[in-house]
């Protein structure tokens, strides 16, 4: 009679060890984790697998056009954001590649392990898209997206950013550069 106890604790435990993995590899915190890894291991190619950084260019594009030329007209910015969209394809590609640079730049800091992002995330799930908040409580920062199980791509990826926190974290680039030259 014990064993079968014991045999049936082990059923269970693989059974629920088994089920925990399934769900965790199909999840956005999963795609958290390899985008986390991905930084971590300086590796760009994994991070956009799991980061549609065109998608997102696309989607902030006239968000984009209002930051940097904000003492402009809405009809100023609206010509200037028809002109951007002409060329779209060549800044996704300059802007992915700096973003590669970043990512593999062996002086760069890692962050402190591959789960940060995870353990940093609150998740709400509906189906097959999330909203993501990672906060950083010490600095009180946050940083809001959106992501979306891809049938295509096989796997959850962000495919949005609150534009207020864009805002803000290209803000906050900008001075850190002009302070660094």
């Amino acid at each position: 009679m014990r064993r079968l106890w014991l045999l049936l604790l082990l059923v269970v435990l693989a059974g629920g060890g088994f089920w925990t993995t399934w769900w965790f590899l199909r999840s956005p915190q999963y795609a958290l984790y390899q985008i986390g890894k991905a930084i971590h291991d300086r590796e760009p190619r994994r991070f956009f697998a799991y980061v549609d950084l065109g998608g997102i260019l696309r989607q902030q594009k006239d968000e984009l056009v209002r930051m940097f030329l904000p003492e402009r007209s809405a009809e100023f910015q609206n010509q200037v954001g028809r002109i951007l969209a002409a060329f779209m394809d060549p800044v996704s590609a300059e802007v992915k590649r700096r973003v590669a640079r970043l990512i593999a730049d062996p002086k760069r800091d890692n962050l402190p392990s591959a789960w940060a992002l995870v353990w940093a995330a609150r998740v709400e799930r509906n189906g097959d898209y999330a909203l993501v908040v990672l906060s950083d409580p010490r600095a009180g920062r946050r940083l809001r997206l959106a992501m979306q199980r891809r049938p295509q791509v096989g796997h959850w990826q962000v495919v949005e950013l609150d534009p207020r926190d864009l805002r803000r974290l290209l803000a906050e680039y900008l001075r850190q550069r002009a302070e660094d030259r």
